[in-house]
């Protein structure tokens, strides 16, 4: 994963709003860096690859991405 992709995680982690799922989050961010739509599906699906290869859900893989287990 790239570290542009990891910042946009971090961002959408540190700016998620009460009820709002990952995944929209994520998207809020990639629009507020004035991404496009396929930057949005290449995060999530790395996202969702490295998510897959511990076994995690992509919230929890994030957690562990970014150094913030509990």
């Amino acid at each position: 994963m790239d570290q542009e992709t990891v910042d946009i995680l971090r961002e959408s982690v540190e700016t998620r709003l009460r009820k709002e799922s990952f995944e929209g989050a994520v998207g809020r961010t990639v629009r507020r860096r004035g991404m496009d739509f396929q930057r949005y599906i290449r995060v999530i699906s790395e996202l969702r690859a490295y998510a897959e290869g511990l076994k995690l859900s992509p919230e929890d893989a994030v957690g562990r991405l970014l150094g913030k287990e509990d």
